[in-house]
């Protein structure tokens, strides 16, 4: 299936960047104008000024950026080829501390009809043209796609555990995550990862933009190629592998919040929700979220103007494919976020798919005080506390061939950029 190689990563070098802190990012996706000014103003090194470059023509700008630092020594590139184990520890929102163990390596590009690396979200023609004119014009990437894999044996986590206790081959504190890279080198031990991811498939749990952008530069670069033999540069990919049976694997909910929706109506709202949900009404914010974490699929907490709180569950005996109007497989028609949008905001509140996928009524985020204080101060009309979709989940809709909507996982932490970056020449 996969297949996994050893690669000769770019990083910073640590004999002058002795501060990692300052030099890494979010993923360029998620990075605000106001979060971009600020990463500009904690290093001339910073990655976002390649990743995600401020200029009026940011690409040619980010090649200057990435050669001067590379001249400079700022960059390094290892001399022998090397996988990289990644352990990002961190506080879940309930308290707990955990660890997320994965590696990251090349992966060879592989179209989606191989089932060889399996998505499950759409993609967006503005994000990849980004992408692949950043590509053109580093010959590098920055950061890494997200791949899960299933391995209940836990084969590569016993060469983790001997990890413990030694000194890592790079380190960064950000935003409350201690992010520590190792390196392995050794033929025999890399052959160990080799083996396994062979003889399974990886979904794609972040990064789907970035993986089709892959596919689309290898196919001007094998075009452009006349003695192309497969194993150039261009034909990989960087990715980060963790096992869906790993502990520290945490997925959280994405809450919505709706807002600008035209001839929005309370009652005729709660009329129709009544038609397929009980409702509870709860007194508060904490209430709502309490009960909701052991309510099952299907349910949702309804965050409304002058503080009311609802349990929405699905009535008994209700037939969620029935209420999915949209033509989708089965396992994307049971999901929770999939009955939300096609019942309760195309259907209901008349916000069409096309509205939706281009975020024109509704906003996300992962703190569900923020839907309340949203609703609260009327920046939001409304807005809809989520349980968390499965990993499992994830895995049976990307089996299926099919597709999520959007905002269905939210992964966390997220990977930085710039802690490896992969040249493509």
């Amino acid at each position: 299936m996969a297949e996994v190689q050893p690669f000769k990563s770019i990083h910073y070098n640590t004999n002058i960047i002795t501060e990692l802190s300052k030099v890494v990012a979010p993923p360029y996706d998620v990075i605000s104008k106001s979060q971009q000014e600020e990463l500009y103003k904690k290093s001339p090194n910073n990655i976002v000024r390649l990743d995600l470059n401020r200029e009026s023509d940011p690409y040619p700008a980010a090649a200057a950026e990435m050669q001067r630092m590379l001249k400079e020594n700022v960059l390094v590139q290892d001399d022998i080829p090397a996988i990289y184990p990644y352990f990002q520890t961190f506080n879940t929102l309930d308290g707990g501390t955990v660890t997320r163990r994965g590696f990251i390596s090349w992966i060879r590009l592989e179209p989606f009809e191989a089932g060889v690396v399996l998505p499950h979200e759409h993609t967006l023609s503005g994000p990849k043209m980004d992408r692949l004119n950043l590509m053109k014009a580093t010959k590098a990437s920055f950061s890494q796609i997200f791949g899960i894999y299933g391995d209940p044996t836990k084969t590569i986590e016993k060469e983790y555990d001997k990890l413990a206790g030694q000194k890592p081959f790079l380190e960064a504190n950000q935003d409350g995550v201690n992010n520590k890279v190792h390196r392995i080198t050794d033929g025999k031990l890399i052959g160990v990862f080799q083996k396994l991811l062979s003889g399974i498939p990886v979904y794609i749990a972040d990064g789907h933009h970035r993986y089709e952008t892959g596919l689309e530069y290898r196919r001007q670069m094998r075009e452009k190629n006349p003695e192309h033999t497969g194993n150039e540069p261009y034909n990989f990919i960087m990715m980060y592998f963790t096992n869906i049976f790993d502990s520290g694997l945490v997925v959280y909910p994405t809450h919505r919040m709706l807002h600008s929706v035209a001839g929005f109506a309370e009652d005729k709202l709660m009329d129709a929700v009544k038609n397929y949900f009980d409702l509870l009404q709860k007194s508060n914010l904490a209430e709502l979220a309490e009960i909701l974490a052991t309510s099952g699929p299907h349910s949702y907490g309804l965050v409304m103007p002058q503080k009311k709180y609802y349990l929405m569950k699905l009535k008994a005996g209700s037939d969620v494919l029935s209420i999915v109007k949209e033509d989708l497989p089965a396992p994307v028609k049971k999901l929770d976020v999939t009955l939300l949008h096609d019942y309760v905001l195309r259907q209901t509140l008349g916000i069409s798919k096309e509205a939706q996928e281009k975020k024109l009524n509704i906003n996300y985020t992962i703190e569900k005080s923020e839907v309340d204080d949203a609703v609260q101060s009327g920046k939001a009309q409304l807005g809809f506390i989520m349980n968390a979709t499965k990993v499992e989940q994830v895995k049976e809709v990307a089996d299926a061939g099919a597709v999520m909507p959007q905002k269905s996982t939210y992964f966390y932490p997220k990977l930085l950029s710039g802690l490896l970056l992969s040249a493509l020449e």
